[in-house]
C-alpha cells in the first residue's frame, strides 16, 4: 500500500505554527522539497532553509533501522532512484536518492535519551 505524504502539506501545515518569520524561506523549503515524501507518524522538530535548499528534522518513535527500511521501499515507489545507502561509525543511516535532476539527501539516528529516532530530510 502506497502512502506518501506530500511534504509540501506538511511544509505548510508546520509552518504556519512557526513563530520564526524570517528564519525560514517558505518558498525555498517548498521549492526545494517539492514531491518528497516523509516517514508516517513523524513529528516535526526543526526546519532551516539555505538559497536553494531546505530541510526538515523529524522525529518518530520507531527505530532507525525500520524508519530507512521504510525510505528504501517508498523512494522506490516514488519513482527516486537510490543512489547511496551506508550505515555510518556511528550507527547513523544516510541514504541518498535522485528523482530527475532533484536530489535528496536523508540521514537517520536513534533519538538521544529516549527510544525512537530522529531524522533530516534535505
Amino acid at each position: 500500500m502506497q502512502r506518501p505524504l506530500v511534504l509540501t502539506l506538511l511544509a505548510a501545515v508546520a509552518l504556519a505554527g512557526c513563530n520564526r518569520p524570517g528564519q525560514v524561506s517558505r518558498h525555498t523549503i517548498s521549492q526545494s522539497l517539492k514531491g518528497v515524501i516523509v516517514y508516517p507518524r513523524s513529528t516535526l522538530v526543526d526546519m532551516s532553509s539555505g538559497d536553494s535548499a531546505g530541510q526538515l528534522t523529524l522525529a518518530s518513535p520507531d527505530a532507525p533501522d525500520t524508519v530507512a527500511s521504510w525510505f528504501r521501499t517508498s523512494l522506490d515507489l516514488n519513482h527516486w532512484t537510490l543512489q547511496n545507502d551506508a550505515r555510518q561509525p556511528d550507527g547513523s543511516i544516510l541514504i541518498y536518492a535522485e528523482r530527475n535532476t532533484q536530489p535528496l539527501w536523508i540521514s537517520i539516528q536513534r533519538a538521544t535519551g529516549g527510544p525512537g529516532s530522529t531524522f533530516t530530510v534535505t
